[in-house]
């Protein structure tokens, strides 16, 4: 087993969890026509406004071990951020540092202990999304519960509350690994 190897997948999967949530986040379509008119007035808002200083703490569990992962935003740019992700198991660490455009949550630059590296497109299938109560160490939150797919991640689910916590809000995550489920929860979050 190369858990180096493992740890390069996983970062990529944290970005197609990431293109899920964004994906997933339900639209309005109850909108009234005056409303829909006054929006086209509007100048539109980022999809992403998180601050510097943002983070999210998790335990990760695998088969074959536990271990931590942090990712916060290092540094703004203006249209984009960067977010840093710092994953610590068994001993071995690898880092992902991800340019991510304000206005629509695209990748733009995807780096990797140092390296860049190519932007995964791995296209997310969304295959149920509900509304659920979740329980992770940093408490118990009301959640978007979503079920999704790619052609490498054969299931990834995610429980998330961005308005309640931090970054993508994302709580809970359970990825189907070729070693078995890898489970993120949320232990501490800082906003900004």
């Amino acid at each position: 087993m190369n858990l180096n190897r493992f740890l390069k997948k996983f970062v990529s999967g944290s970005a197609a969890a990431l293109a899920l949530f964004l994906a997933a986040t339900p639209a309005r379509a109850d909108l009234t026509s005056l409303e829909l008119q006054a929006l086209s007035t509007v100048t539109p808002l980022d999809l992403i406004n998180w601050k510097v200083g943002d983070t999210m703490s998790y335990q990760l569990s695998m088969v074959f071990g536990k271990g931590t992962m942090v990712k916060s935003v290092n540094k703004d740019e203006g249209t984009a951020l960067w977010l840093h992700q710092d994953i610590n198991i068994m001993g071995q660490n690898q880092t992902a540092d991800v340019l991510i455009n304000k206005a629509d949550g695209k990748i733009l630059k995807m780096i990797q202990n140092g390296k860049e590296v190519q932007i995964p497109d791995d296209k997310v299938e969304v295959i149920s999304q509900d509304y659920a109560d979740v329980t992770v160490p940093a408490g118990t939150f009301s959640s978007i519960h979503i079920v999704a797919k790619t052609k490498q991640v054969s299931k990834i689910e995610m429980w998330a509350n961005p308005s309640e916590t931090a970054l993508d809000g994302a709580l809970k995550q359970i990825m189907a690994t070729t070693f078995g489920n890898m489970t993120l929860e949320l232990t501490s979050f800082k906003r900004n």
